[in-house]
């Protein structure tokens, strides 16, 4: 399923879908409650779930490809660290 597929479906069938068979990626803070997860998608796309953790439930799907105006990958780059050997001088 393409993204634009995936849009066209129901909330719910959306977030199924992207437990089914997306890739956890990475998790940032959005808000004092509410954190952003990172899903890579297998057509490939990637999916940002708005999670509030007071309400303990997925707020929203935010689909996105890579180098779009709706990229969100660049928030994540500040959370993720190289292995020392690979840093340099």
């Amino acid at each position: 399923m393409d993204i634009h597929a995936f849009r066209l479906l129901s909330d719910e069938v959306q977030l199924a879908y992207v437990y089914r068979v997306g890739t956890y990626l990475a998790r940032r803070w959005d808000d004092f409650h509410r954190a952003a997860l990172l899903y890579q998608m297998p057509e490939p796309f990637f999916v940002e779930l708005a999670y509030d953790t007071e309400a303990n439930k997925v707020e929203f799907c935010f689909p996105f490809e890579a180098g779009s105006e709706d990229d969100r990958l660049p928030d994540y780059a500040m959370f993720v660290k190289l292995p020392d050997w690979m840093e340099g001088d």
